[in-house]
């Protein structure tokens, strides 16, 4: 098979963007990076997850075809990571005696396997099994088979998601016509790529800060130990600065140009942060928002700590940091305040050494906004490409697939349109009840005020003095 007709396709499902990348494994076991494509998907990506199944549908067949262009080959089929809010990890423990000593074959370990996978509750699924250990008695084996015992017990780390958020991704890259070669956690793909082994050995703890969500995966003896996506991150901030009266791009612009994950009280003054429009920002105002909400996110990522059952001196390697939210300035010593581990680190890039194409430059991922991207890629080991483009059905299909566009399109007009006109409606119909309300309102003041006349009349009429008016009447 010649060299171009063999590579590996990846796509990376972010909040801020949805990226696809194509590369080539050398033989010196350097990456390729071939072509690289992004979209933007906050209008339908939520918390890592697709929250609408039309816009993906087009957004990944838009990537796919420009991919195809750069590589002048189709493309069948691609790895897409997994994750996002609901991913997380559960323990689960499988117990096996017998009757008499007996000999642990391959057998017994296939059908505890087997009884762990049926563990999981309607509507998850298991993305991934981690075996723990096993215990025969009061033994613990890392290979059982073979060794006699009266009992045996697998304990299981399963890492989860719900069924729908899996199914959504099949569904669209069904739609874009393309096949699924594998669904790697991308939290776990990631820190395989950015986690030396010995620190996964050592123990530490592993944490992706990213727009919308913060994944903090425990590593102890180079197994996952616990896994969770906490639904907090770098936006949160953002909003919080919003609540000064400031539009979304100029929040976001203050949070990267002064944010400060833990204040630096050096007792000295510090000059009013200039927003676009002149107006003056209080510092202080602006700190403690921007430290109060990152304290909440490492305290949510010290809970998980806690949760994986392991202490802070088993986790000698400590905590390992990335993600765009973790740029901010002080974000370290936030974490050594909060979680009381003194050994935190920013891992800015993926220790994979790669090679990229003439046509994507040599500052390509310099600051680590592919990295989760390549990560993806070097995971893979399936041949994506389809083969040559039929130049035959081009016209066919591109019109095809303008059509689809089309329509995907319509349809998101028709539900924005439709939903504007129920705000519309609901708006118009609370006017009518607010004036409906204050007519009531006035029509009961009226009727208040004209019965509070009608009691002083008659009041003023009953103390009067007759001889005023037998006065008035004689004159």
């Amino acid at each position: 098979m010649a060299t171009e007709d063999h590579f590996i396709v990846a796509i990376e499902i972010g909040t801020k963007k949805v990226t696809g990348i194509a590369g080539r494994k050398q033989p010196d076991g350097v990456l390729l990076v071939l072509a690289c494509e992004s979209e933007p998907s906050s209008s339908f990506v939520l918390r890592g997850r697709i929250n609408n199944v039309l816009k993906m549908t087009a957004c990944i067949t838009q990537i796919k075809e420009r991919l195809e262009k750069k590589l002048k080959k189709a493309i069948s089929q691609a790895y897409v990571g997994i994750g996002g809010m609901g991913t997380f990890s559960v323990k689960n423990d499988v117990f096996k005696s017998f009757t008499e000593p007996t000999i642990v074959s391959a057998d017994v370990i296939e059908e505890i396997e087997q009884d762990n996978s049926r563990s999981m509750p309607d509507g998850r699924v298991i993305l991934k099994t981690i075996i723990q250990e096993y215990r025969l008695g009061a033994k613990i084996e890392n290979d059982p088979v073979g060794v006699p015992s009266e009992s045996i017990e697998g304990r299981f780390l399963n890492v989860v998601t719900r069924k729908d958020a899996k199914d959504r991704i099949v569904e669209c890259m069904h739609n874009a016509h393309l096949e699924v070669a594998d669904m790697p956690i991308s939290t776990l793909t990631l820190a395989a790529q950015m986690v030396p082994a010995s620190e996964r050995h050592s123990g530490c703890v592993f944490v992706d800060m990213g727009a919308q969500t913060t994944s903090v995966a425990v590593f102890k003896n180079n197994i996952l130990r616990h896994m969770a996506v906490i639904p907090l991150g770098g936006d949160n901030i953002t909003r919080d600065i919003m609540s000064l009266s400031l539009e979304e791009s100029e929040a976001e612009r203050l949070k990267i140009a002064y944010g400060c994950a833990l204040a630096e009280n050096s007792g000295e003054a510090h000059n009013p942060i200039m927003a676009e429009s002149g107006r003056a920002i209080k510092y202080d105002e602006f700190s403690n928002l921007v430290e109060a909400r990152q304290e909440e996110i490492i305290r949510n990522v010290r809970n998980q700590i806690e949760l994986s059952g392991y202490k802070r001196s088993e986790l000698v390697g400590g905590i390992i940091l990335t993600g765009g939210a973790s740029k901010i300035k002080n974000i370290e010593k936030a974490f050594q305040r909060t979680t009381d581990m003194q050994n935190v680190q920013v891992a800015k890039n993926i220790t994979t050494t790669i090679r990229t194409a003439s046509v994507l430059g040599q500052s390509f991922n310099k600051d680590g906004a592919y990295n989760m991207a390549i990560a993806l890629l070097e995971q893979g080991e399936v041949n994506c490409c389809g083969g040559d483009i039929p130049s035959d059905i081009d016209i066919f299909e591109q019109q095809r697939r303008a059509e689809e566009a089309e329509a995907a399109r319509k349809a998101e007009e028709e539900a924005e349109a439709a939903a504007a006109a129920e705000a519309a409606a609901a708006e118009q119909k609370a006017r009518e009840e607010e004036e409906e309300r204050q007519r009531l309102k006035d029509e009961k003041n009226k009727k208040r005020k004209e019965k509070y006349a009608r009691i002083k009349n008659w009041f003023i009429s009953m103390v009067s003095d007759p001889k005023d008016e037998d006065e008035n009447d004689h004159e």
